[in-house]
C-alpha cells in the first residue's frame, strides 16, 4: 500500500479536530487550590490497597519522583487540576511516599541520579585536566624531572580508568577553564618545518624605465 504524504495531518490539526472543551484538560479544573488537590490525593492514598500497590512499585526499584510525576500528570489529563497545582503538590506527595516507605521498611530512592557519583566523576575529570595542563606547561618550559614523570603516571591512570561520560566532562571542563585540549593548528602545521633563508633584499633604486624624467622637460621635450 502506497502512503501519500498529502494524507498526513497538517500542523495544528489536533487543535481543531474536536469541539473546543471536549477534552477534560481543556475545561476548567475541578480543584483550584493546592489544599484541595492535596486533600484529593491524600484521600485516594489513604486506601490501604492503593498504598500497598504503590509500595510494591517502590520496592521493585521505581524511584519516587517519576511515580509522583505520573500521578499528578494523570490528574492534569483528567481535568482534576492544572499543571501548576500539580507541580506544587509534587513535593508533599514525595515526602508522603518516603514516610510510608520508611514505615514499610523499604529501601527507596527519590531518583535514578547518583548525585554523589556525579560530583566525584566531575572532580576526577577536573583533576585529570589540571594534571595534563601542568605536564604540558613543564614540557614547554623544558623542566621535565621526576615530578613530571609522576604526574604523567597519574594522568595515564586517570585517563585509562575514565568512562566516556567522564571524558566528555573533562572536555567540558576544559572549555569552561579556557584550557585547550589539543595543540592549535598553527603549532601543528609548524612542526617539522625548517626555517627558510630570509628573502633577498630588493634594489632600492627603481629600474630605468621607472625613473622619473629630468627636471625642466615636458612630455613634448622627451622625444626631441
Amino acid at each position: 500500500m502506497v502512503v501519500s504524504i498529502f494524507n498526513a495531518p497538517i500542523p495544528g490539526q489536533s487543535l481543531t479536530s474536536g469541539k473546543p472543551g471536549s477534552r477534560p484538560y481543556e475545561r476548567a479544573p475541578e480543584l483550584n487550590t493546592v489544599e484541595e488537590a492535596l486533600a484529593f490525593y491524600m484521600q485516594k492514598l489513604s486506601d490501604q490497597e492503593v498504598i500497598d500497590d504503590f509500595m510494591i512499585l517502590l520496592e521493585s526499584g521505581a524511584p519516587i519522583k517519576p511515580v509522583v510525576e505520573s500521578l499528578y500528570m494523570s490528574g492534569v489529563m483528567r481535568g482534576k487540576h492544572n499543571l501548576d497545582i500539580g507541580l506544587l503538590v509534587a513535593l508533599p506527595l514525595m515526602e508522603f511516599f518516603a514516610a510510608v516507605a520508611d514505615s514499610y521498611g523499604i529501601d527507596y530512592k527519590f531518583t535514578n541520579r547518583n548525585v554523589k557519583k556525579e560530583m566525584e566523576d566531575r572532580e576526577r575529570a577536573r583533576m585529570s585536566l589540571l594534571i595534563g595542563s601542568a605536564i604540558e606547561k613543564a614540557k614547554q618550559q623544558g623542566v621535565e624531572d621526576e615530578g613530571t614523570g609522576i604526574l604523567e603516571q597519574m594522568s595515564t591512570y586517570l585517563s585509562a580508568d575514565m568512562t566516556r561520560e567522564e571524558t566528555q566532562m573533562s572536555e567540558d571542563a576544559a572549555e569552561e577553564e579556557g584550557v585547550p585540549t589539543e595543540a592549535p593548528p598553527e603549532a601543528a602545521d609548524l612542526q617539522g618545518v625548517t626555517a627558510e633563508a630570509p628573502p633577498e633584499e630588493l634594489p632600492t633604486e627603481p629600474p630605468a624605465e621607472m625613473q622619473p624624467p629630468p627636471q625642466g622637460q615636458g612630455l613634448m621635450g622627451r622625444g626631441q
